[in-house]
């Protein structure tokens, strides 16, 4: 389901800036979809360093599952929950 992995990418990205876009700076943030597109257990697995950083990247997760902005799962989708761990870089993420 490429289309629905890459507005994820999309919506995360469009919530998410970066305290210096020019930091060698990278987090991971874990986070669970539910099938009606709603998001929970969104936690940071991988820390930057950074905390201003690390706030952002989690806020940017969750700014995107308050406005349901994934969208539930696509139909064909099998399972009831998709996890997704994301990884924020400034250098990329633009």
């Amino acid at each position: 389901f490429p289309g629905y992995l890459n507005n994820i990418v999309r919506q995360v990205a469009l919530r998410f800036e970066a305290p210096n876009r020019n930091a060698a700076l990278s987090a991971d943030v874990a986070f669970l979809i539910q099938r009606d597109g709603s998001v929970s257990n969104v936690r940071i697995v991988r820390r930057s360093g950074v905390y201003a950083f690390d706030l952002e990247a989690q806020g940017a997760v969750e700014a995107a599952g308050a406005a349901r902005a994934f969208g539930p799962l696509p139909d064909g989708f099998r399972d009831d929950v998709l996890p997704v761990t994301f990884t924020f870089d400034p250098r990329v993420i633009r």
